[in-house]
């Protein structure tokens, strides 16, 4: 199961949960679950390159 990639701040981080696919089959995007508490959690964790989404709340991961 290939997990997403979503670019924010600059950077490109993995998302292991949070997230649904778009509804249109030939399009890649994805639709972020609360996506301004996760570019808050991305600048207070500068150095992680994954995040889940776990009881309403953005973690890094890795």
């Amino acid at each position: 199961m290939p997990y997403p990639t979503i670019d924010l701040n600059t950077k490109k981080v993995i998302l292991l949960s949070g997230y649904q696919w778009s509804d249109n089959s030939t399009d890649e995007e994805v639709q972020v679950v609360a996506l301004e508490k996760l570019q808050t959690e991305m600048e207070r964790h500068t150095d992680a390159v994954a995040f889940c989404y776990v009881s309403g709340k953005w973690v890094p991961a890795a």
